[in-house]
């Protein structure tokens, strides 16, 4: 499996992780990530970073300035400076 179906799964995975190690060392995000409101799950799950490859794939590298343009709205909607604030903010 790859892409899509690895999605919900691959953010368990990440908040389970990130419930353990905290910010300790980096997680990343990998599984299914197509657009910003998939990046920002992953982030507020506890990922530090964020793998693209079968959205990279299908969207092209358009997708990376749709994905930032998406994740700066998220920070200002949520009144965070930056991605280090967001990551793991599911849990708080």
């Amino acid at each position: 499996l790859s892409g899509r179906p690895l999605f919900n799964r691959s953010c368990e995975v990440v908040n389970r992780l990130y419930q353990k190690i905290g910010n300790q060392k980096p997680i990343i995000g990998v599984g299914g990530i197509f657009d910003g409101e998939d990046a920002w799950q992953m982030i507020t799950n506890g990922a530090s970073l964020i793998e693209l490859y079968t959205g990279f794939i299908y969207g092209g590298p358009r997708i990376v300035r749709h994905i930032n343009q998406t994740l700066i709205a998220k920070l200002d909607e949520h009144g965070f400076r930056n991605i280090s604030e967001a990551v793991g903010f599911a849990q708080r």
